[in-house]
C-alpha cells in the first residue's frame, strides 16, 4: 500500500480497512489533493480482494468540514470545475465500491464532508456528530457532489430542502430521526459499535453482500418489475456458488459457515 499525504488507511481487523482523511489541522478540510487521493485510494483498493467492509472517517474533531474554502478562494472556475468534477468521480466510487463503505461519523460533517457521508451505505454516529449543508447561505452555490440529489431519498423532499435550502445545522439526534443517520451511539461507543458493524458484513458472503448492496442501490432509481428483474439477475448466479453451498452445509452441520468469496 502505498502513502498517501492527506489520508491514513489502515487494516482494522481482517477483511475490514479504513480510511481516515488525515488533515485534523483543518477540520479535514478537503484540498485538491485530498480529493484527487480519495480518487486515487477508492480505486486502488476496489481491486483489493482482501476487503469485505470499508470504513470512511476522519482524524481529530471533525469527520469533515467540507472544501478548503482558503484554497478554494485561491481557484479560477476551471480549477473549481475540476474539484467537484473529482469529488462527484469519488462519490461514484464509494456507491459502486464492490464492499459496503460505512460512515463512522464522529464530529461535524459540513458540505462536502456531509455529501461523502452521504454516500455512505450506512452510516452510524456518536452523538457529537453535527450535519449541515451549507452552500446556499455561505458561498452563494449549492452542494455540487450530489447531496441534494440523494438527501431526499433519505429524508424525503421536504426535510430535504430544510436542510439545503436553509444551511442550519442538524444535530445528530435529529438526523437519526429524519433518517439520515442509521445508528447513532454515545461517542465513547462509536467505533467500537462501528467495527461490529464491520465485523458482520465481514463475516458474511462477498458476493451476497456485493450483489445485495448493488440492488440496494440501484432499485430505489427502478419500478418495482425492473426492481424485481434486477433481483434475479443478481440472485440466481449466487446460487451456483461456492459459497452457497459452504452455506448450506454449515446450516445442516449447525455450525458458522466459512465464505471464501467463491
Amino acid at each position: 500500500m502505498r502513502s498517501w499525504k492527506t489520508l491514513k488507511i489502515t487494516q482494522s481487523e481482517p477483511f475490514i480497512t479504513t480510511i481516515s482523511m488525515n488533515r485534523p489541522e483543518r477540520r479535514n478540510a478537503i484540498s485538491m489533493e485530498m480529493v484527487r487521493e480519495l480518487e486515487e485510494c477508492f480505486a486502488e483498493l476496489a481491486s483489493a480482494r482482501d476487503i469485505r467492509a470499508l470504513i470512511l472517517t476522519g482524524e481529530g474533531s471533525a469527520f469533515s468540514s467540507g472544501a478548503d474554502l482558503k484554497e478554494r478562494a485561491s481557484f479560477d472556475p476551471e480549477n473549481t470545475r475540476r474539484q467537484r468534477e473529482t469529488g462527484l468521480r469519488v462519490v461514484e466510487q464509494m456507491e459502486t465500491f464492490p464492499a459496503p463503505v460505512i460512515g463512522m461519523i464522529h464530529g461535524p460533517a459540513i458540505a462536502g464532508g456531509f455529501e461523502l457521508a452521504l454516500a455512505c451505505d450506512i452510516r452510524v454516529a456518536s452523538e457529537k456528530a453535527v450535519f449541515a449543508l451549507t452552500e446556499v447561505r455561505n458561498v452563494g452555490s449549492f452542494p455540487g457532489l450530489g447531496g441534494p440529489v440523494r438527501l431526499p431519498k433519505l429524508v424525503g423532499r421536504g426535510r430535504a430542502a430544510y436542510i439545503v435550502l436553509t444551511g442550519r445545522r442538524i444535530c445528530a439526534e435529529d438526523a437519526f430521526n429524519f433518517g439520515l443517520v442509521d445508528v447513532l451511539v454515545p461517542h465513547g461507543r462509536l467505533k467500537d459499535e462501528t467495527l461490529s458493524i464491520a465485523r458482520d458484513i465481514a463475516s458474511a458472503s462477498p458476493a451476497g453482500v456485493s450483489a445485495a448492496k448493488k440492488l440496494i442501490r440501484q432499485s430505489n432509481d427502478l419500478d418495482i418489475y425492473s426492481a424485481t428483474a434486477l433481483s434475479r439477475a443478481l440472485r440466481d448466479p449466487l446460487d451456483r456458488t461456492k459459497d452457497y453451498a459452504e452455506g448450506l452445509r454449515a446450516w445442516l452441520e449447525k455450525r458458522t459457515p466459512q465464505f471464501t468469496g467463491q
